[in-house]
């Protein structure tokens, strides 16, 4: 079975050139659709689709859309948003199953080999939490539109909203997620569980049980790919993907450029560091995070104290 792979993403930055070359890297045949805006048309080894054509559904979700999130209203909102754009996309375009992928996410399996075995779930997720890597069919996705959309619209549902809101200092996406795959009526397959020797990295600041190294997992590569040594017994595992979410993005570089000679490293380290969407993303990074009291709490929490948490 194909299973196209998906992505929404607007405006260019400075991670999305590694990750989708990665993607392509081990999916050579699959199509792999970036749904943006003109700012990514130049990534001529990926399907470029003009976002503005399929966000119909998304603009109606924005009517009764409730901000409740310690993040930006509009980071937020287009976190929801993509949702539905990716379902109309994949409606007028008639394509049965899918794997949406975040932006920020290092792929290193066949898509079509590894999805191709969950067809008969509903989604998959990480941990029964991450959408990162999802994978849908068309009518599971307008399920779970329905169910997201259902909770802003009727009264009655919006009540569960509030209190997830009470409940967890705020409401993602993500919330939707774990509240969606405990429905009796829907099944999930956790891709962060260890199957065949292999799983999903679920956040690489997030240990899942596997040794860290400071604030993100350590990674020991073997043949090219990425593996993880669990804590309690030394067993390496290999990750299906990695999933470099925040500011861990800046980190990227060293994954990308490790097998190069020192020389040439060298330069790519420099080029990547002084790289201006780089700069740009880093000072708009801070501005956030200095005009949000409670993220700003966040951060410092997470830098100086972060061996005092368990995350």
């Amino acid at each position: 079975m194909e299973i196209p792979i998906i992505l929404v993403h607007t405006g260019d930055i400075f991670y999305l050139e590694p990750v989708l070359r990665q993607a392509r890297t081990f999916n050579p045949d699959s199509h792999i659709y970036l749904i943006s805006d003109a700012s990514t048309i130049h990534y001529d080894y990926v399907e470029h689709v003009d976002i503005s054509e399929y966000s119909a559904l998304a603009d109606k979700f924005k009517e009764v859309y409730v901000h409740m999130s310690i993040n930006p209203y509009h980071y937020e909102l287009f976190c929801f948003q993509r949702w539905f754009v990716i379902l109309d996309f994949v409606e007028k375009n008639n394509i049965e199953h899918f794997l949406c992928m975040d932006s920020d996410v290092m792929l290193y399996c066949n898509v079509d080999e590894i999805f191709g075995k969950w067809t008969d779930y509903d989604m998959t997720m990480c941990l029964f939490e991450g959408p990162q890597y999802s994978l849908f069919s068309k009518n599971s996705l307008k399920k779970f539109c329905d169910y997201i959309y259902t909770h802003y619209s009727e009264e009655s549902r919006f009540e569960e909203v509030k209190k997830w809101n009470l409940t967890h200092g705020g409401v993602s996406d993500m919330r939707f997620f774990t509240y969606y795959s405990q429905c009796p009526n829907v099944s999930v397959f956790n891709t962060g569980q260890v199957l065949d020797g292999s799983c999903f990295d679920f956040n690489m600041k997030i240990p899942q049980g596997f040794e860290m190294q400071g604030r993100i997992k350590k990674i020991y590569w073997q043949d090219g790919l990425p593996y993880g040594k669990k804590a309690d017994t030394g067993e390496f595992i290999r990750f299906n993907a990695l999933h470099f979410q925040g500011g861990v993005k800046h980190k990227l570089n060293r994954y990308i450029y490790r097998d190069l000679p020192f020389s040439k490293r060298i330069w790519k380290n420099i080029c990547w560091f002084f790289n201006p969407l780089r700069i740009k993303s880093r000072w708009g990074e801070l501005r956030k995070i200095l005009s949000n009291r409670r993220m700003f709490f966040y951060f410092i929490r997470s830098r100086v104290f972060w061996r005092t948490f368990k995350f």
